[in-house]
């Protein structure tokens, strides 16, 4: 099972998620656009695509990467193979798939509850499982896709996580996170401003003391879903050829 991942900032790696996919027996193949790795045009080399999180904005067209990202989540989608989007990644797979993305009214940081839908329930990534206080750390939000389907939503941010064609996932949340990927962030110069001037470290500790079990245990389950959703993509296929 080979898993390709987008990573676009050197501090926002692939944390429980990557864990989870590793232990259902993944080999996760890592390319860094921040470095400037280039993206493959066709999914054949590849079972699943993981698209993280990053200072980005899916708005800015001056990200040369994106474009051609655009073209490749819908090529992935185009052949069953499952994609999961986190927060930029989220954005992303609006975009892929015509919807607007644009400025939230504020930027939304730090573990902020989430509702799953009524359509949660029957969703192979989600159903069952339990809705924690996920991170957040975004300016930007987005509109759903035609005919995607809302599974989660939040009081400061509505559109938390959805379902759209015929294997994508995304999450607006970071629920990859881990203890040393929220130290790192805590430590980022752009932390304290999306603070609001408080102490980002001092933020992050507190909150993390309070949900990071149980998001990350969301995060690690998520991750081992989608992986064994991707395996089976994979043995379909090989049924097929």
């Amino acid at each position: 099972m080979r898993i390709l991942i987008v990573q676009n900032e050197a501090e926002s790696h692939a944390g429980v998620v990557g864990e989870a996919l590793r232990e259902e027996g993944g080999t996760l193949e890592v390319r860094r656009t921040y470095a400037g790795d280039p993206i493959p045009e066709s999914p054949a080399d590849h079972d699943g695509l993981l698209l993280l999180g990053g200072e980005q904005s899916a708005i800015d067209d001056r990200h040369a990467f994106m474009p051609p990202l655009f073209a490749l989540i819908r090529r992935f989608d185009g052949a069953a193979k499952p994609v999961l989007g986190i927060c930029l990644g989220a954005q992303m797979i609006a975009r892929a798939f015509g919807a607007r993305v644009h400025r939230h009214r504020e930027v939304e940081l730090g573990f902020t509850p989430m509702r799953v839908t009524e359509h949660a329930a029957a969703d192979p990534l989600l159903g069952g499982l339990p809705a924690p206080p996920v991170m957040q750390w975004h300016e930007d939000t987005f509109d759903l896709p035609e005919g995607a389907v809302l599974l989660a939503t939040g009081d400061r941010c509505h559109h938390q996580a959805y379902r759209v064609g015929r294997a994508t996932w995304a999450f607006q949340g970071h629920i990859e996170v881990d203890r040393g990927i929220l130290h790192d962030w805590a430590r980022m110069p752009a932390a304290r401003d999306a603070a609001g001037g408080r102490d980002p470290v001092a933020l992050f500790e507190s909150e993390m003391a309070l949900h990071l079990d149980a998001a990350s245990a969301l995060g690690r389950a998520v991750g081992s879903r989608w992986g064994r959703l991707v395996e089976a993509a994979r043995r379909r296929q090989g049924a097929r050829g």
